[in-house]
């Protein structure tokens, strides 16, 4: 029995440094110690194994778990945006879902997701409250030194929806989007909004003239403008959107494997198949 114990650590002592996941190490640890137990026992230390078995198996086992419960996860917050990342029946669905649980996979984190208002991602990015951003993320949708962007996996397109009787009301947009670069637009004839309901419930009551919305958003959009005013009004493309993620600042390896990761969904081609599914494109 003591040959058979002492093999069995020797076993688990190389298998914990072989796991690539510190929970899985941490897990391993406490059986080793476990064991250890039952060796002490045998040899005649039955004070040493009962030392063993409360502090090594259960205490200490304890600890690590407790410490790295949150550092084997892979963080996300994102706002619910259908054919992108949404829930549907209570099941999480969309093309961004596909990326980030091969990410995570491939980074050997456990991916947990979180569906957030928009006013609430900015202020909830960084230290130990969320890792990235994800649901429709484009560059300059969100104004914040908090987070970086990593590169593009899918390119959408910015308009305008506006009623199509004159009106020189001012347009709607969310507050962090970026005007510079939209064509024949001042940033003065703005009217700013911190949430895409709140844009739409303007339109409907006539408060503004008409809106700017990503494509991602286009549908949801539309189906929430009132019957009547949905059929009096136009739709211009005014640029593109390249969407991709956004990365807690600071976080360089991160952001660094992420996009290594959306190359290799690239080159592979893997990522075509995505949005061929998702979007039929």
């Amino acid at each position: 029995m003591l040959i058979i114990l002492s093999l069995l650590l020797l076993g688990l002592s190389v298998a914990v440094l072989l796991q690539d996941r510190l929970l899985n190490a941490v897990i391993l640890l406490g059986v080793f110690s476990l064991l250890s137990s039952g060796v002490y026992f045998l040899i005649g230390a039955p004070d040493v194994a009962v030392t063993e078995g409360a502090i090594g198996v259960a205490f200490v086992t304890f600890i690590y778990v407790l410490a790295l419960s949150d550092q084997g996860k892979l963080h996300v917050i994102a706002e619910e945006v259908p054919s992108f990342l949404f829930q549907e029946k209570g099941e999480l669905q969309g093309v961004e879902l596909e990326i980030l649980r091969g990410f995570a996979e491939e980074i050997n984190l456990d991916l947990e997701i979180e569906f957030v208002d928009h006013q609430e991602l900015t202020s909830l990015i960084g230290g130990r409250r969320a890792d990235m951003i994800a649901g429709a993320y484009f560059p300059g949708y969100l104004g914040s030194g908090e987070m970086s962007d990593s590169m593009s996996y899918y390119q959408g397109q910015l308009s305008k929806i506006y009623r199509s009787t004159p009106d020189e009301k001012k347009t709607g947009s969310l507050a962090e989007v970026v005007h510079s670069d939209l064509p024949g637009i001042n940033e003065d004839d703005f009217a700013l909004f911190n949430s895409l309901d709140e844009i739409i419930q303007a339109y409907n009551e006539g408060r503004i003239g008409g809106f700017i919305v990503d494509s991602g958003r286009m549908s949801t959009a539309l189906y929430r403008i009132d019957t009547n005013l949905r059929e009096r009004s136009e739709i211009v493309t005014l640029g593109e959107v390249d969407y991709g993620f956004a990365v807690s600042s600071g976080e360089d390896e991160l952001l660094e494997q992420l996009n290594e990761y959306l190359v290799e969904l690239t080159i592979s081609g893997k990522i075509d198949e995505l949005l061929s599914e998702h979007f039929g494109d």
